[in-house]
């Protein structure tokens, strides 16, 4: 596949003056010199940005280096949401623990959401000015400490410190991961790499459920679900240690300007630790007051803050599911709930990672062939609004899935109609969530992190204020009607996407890049 490259200042001193960098504006591939830059195995696709002749250049690194770091960060993705959501099944038994209402006990659930918004916003800014690689080491060591505070909290008030300082430090894994993606990956390659990140980051919520439904019903013990977080936790500390290294590479410096970094796990750990970083800070790393003001900056840009309403109308409802499903599939069925054990309930998450799966891997190849049809049909051009048309797909799938899952619950109809709607929501929420990180990071490549971080806290914020009015909302005017509401605003998010996708281009061009 063929990705228009845009003329910047070279990056590597053995081809002064022809090098090629990534930008958010539309070139013709055929008008290039094709002598002058640098071609994938295939000989057809450009690579963006231009590779140097630097060993240590994130992408020249092996495929299995990548992938192992690809993983990682997929990994630490999933920490944040897996903890997140694996409070839900202990609710019941605290409350009775501790003498408190259910709606209590579910407080420092609600707030672990928002705080896995806001944490973004404070790791974001330092992964740019300090490095990716000591902020996903700290913040995966200070979220294992504050883990296995959750498991042996005495008290509520304890449990709920510790649960908000959980998300505050695990949030890190999932808004720095597009940052780590952009820097190893070339343009071509991103759709498919972000879709294999998403798979385990979007299934998080509902797999933390689905195993700590199972830890429930075996032991009755809800720190046994913490101790759980913590294994998971503690295993993305194993995978930064043996896979991780820094992938920022300033390619506005020559080849000979780059600080030197030492091979070797003396020399690793000094860049996952940060000391490197420290020591080269001055002359290599962004500064950190404009790194702030950057971050800032870059929700004002209306193409992607457009993109960004429209997933915070659509990600909302997927945590108003997990609200209703884990009350009305726990509740007896004298009280008009179906009365599943928590076994029961485990096994059911497995209907929404089922669709998420299923999401990847039509999205693997679909994002793709987008792609291609688009470069062919307009003889070499890109554009990244090509990728919006995933969006519609996505949408159309959640609709149907949203009313489904809705009768379903209000009439307790077959188990079946709970999986094909359940299914469906997940399906086009995944393909959705690999749709808009794309257009974002194809629109504004040089920004990676402060995308991930505004991305994350549309996602979260949706979700923490859903939390709140799910329940009474139901109960005042019936599952069914709360659950078509929630597809009519799922519809109307396509509003936002439609007008970027007739203005995107002209948006962009006319407020710039993001420096």
């Amino acid at each position: 596949m063929a990705h228009p490259p845009t003329p910047s200042r070279s990056n590597d001193d053995e081809k002064p003056g022809h090098e090629f960098s990534e930008l958010a504006h539309t070139v013709t591939v055929p008008a290039l010199p094709r002598d002058t830059i640098r071609l994938a195995a295939d000989g057809h696709t450009v690579l963006l940005p231009q590779p140097t002749s630097d060993p240590n250049d994130p992408l020249n690194w092996s495929w299995t280096k990548k992938h192992l770091v690809l993983f990682t960060i997929a990994w630490g993705a999933l920490c944040a949401d897996f903890t997140s959501a694996s409070g839900a099944p202990t609710l019941f038994v605290q409350a009775e623990q501790w003498g408190i209402t259910p709606s209590a006990a579910n407080q420092p659930n609600a707030i672990n959401i928002l705080f896995g918004g806001l944490g973004g916003l404070i790791w974001v800014p330092m992964s740019s000015f300090w490095g990716r690689a000591p902020i996903l080491f700290w913040t995966t060591i200070g979220g294992f400490i504050v883990s296995i505070g959750t498991a042996v909290s005495p008290t509520y008030e304890c449990y709920f410190a510790m649960r908000v300082l959980t998300a505050l430090f695990l949030t890190a894994g999932q808004t720095m991961s597009i940052a780590f993606l952009r820097d190893m990956f070339f343009v071509h390659e991103r759709a498919r790499k972000i879709g294999l990140w998403a798979a385990l980051y979007i299934a998080s919520p509902y797999l933390g459920p689905c195993l700590s439904n199972f830890v429930m019903h075996g032991t009755h013990h809800w720190p046994n679900v913490f101790w759980l977080c913590t294994g998971v936790v503690g295993l993305q500390i194993i995978f930064v240690l043996a896979f991780v290294d820094e992938t920022w590479y300033n390619r506005d410096k020559h080849s000979y300007d780059q600080p030197i970094r030492r091979t070797g796990i003396s020399g690793r750990l000094m860049r996952l630790t940060g000391f490197w970083q420290l020591r080269c800070h001055q002359t290599y790393f962004p500064r950190t007051w404009p790194t702030c003001k950057r971050f800032a900056k870059t929700i004002t840009r209306p193409a992607f803050f457009l993109i960004c309403l429209s997933y915070f109308l659509t990600f909302a409802w997927a945590i108003g599911i997990n609200i209703s499903t884990g009350i009305l599939f726990a509740e007896p069925k004298a009280a008009g709930g179906y009365g599943f054990s928590n076994k029961g309930v485990g096994f059911l998450y497995f209907t929404p990672i089922g669709g998420i799966f299923f999401g990847e891997i039509f999205g693997h190849f679909f994002n793709d062939y987008l792609a291609r049809s688009y470069i062919h049909k307009h003889k070499g051009v890109f554009q990244p609004e090509v990728r919006l048309w995933m969006i519609y797909i996505s949408i159309i799938v959640m609709i149907p899935g949203l009313v489904l899952l809705g009768q379903a619950l209000q009439f307790h109809l077959n188990v079946t109609a709970i999986v094909f709607g359940w299914g469906m929501h997940t399906f086009g929420l995944m393909t959705m969530s690999v749709a808009v990180t794309a257009y974002a990071l194809d629109s504004y490549p040089t920004i990676p992190a402060e995308l991930g971080g505004w991305i994350n806290f549309a996602r979260t914020f949706g979700g923490f204020s859903v939390g709140y009015f799910q329940s009474p909302w139901e109960h005042k005017v019936g599952v069914a009607v709360s659950f078509g509401t929630q597809a009519a605003i799922v519809a109307v998010a396509a509003l936002p996407v439609l007008v970027v996708h007739i203005y995107g281009r002209r948006m962009r061009q006319r407020f710039g890049e993001i420096a």
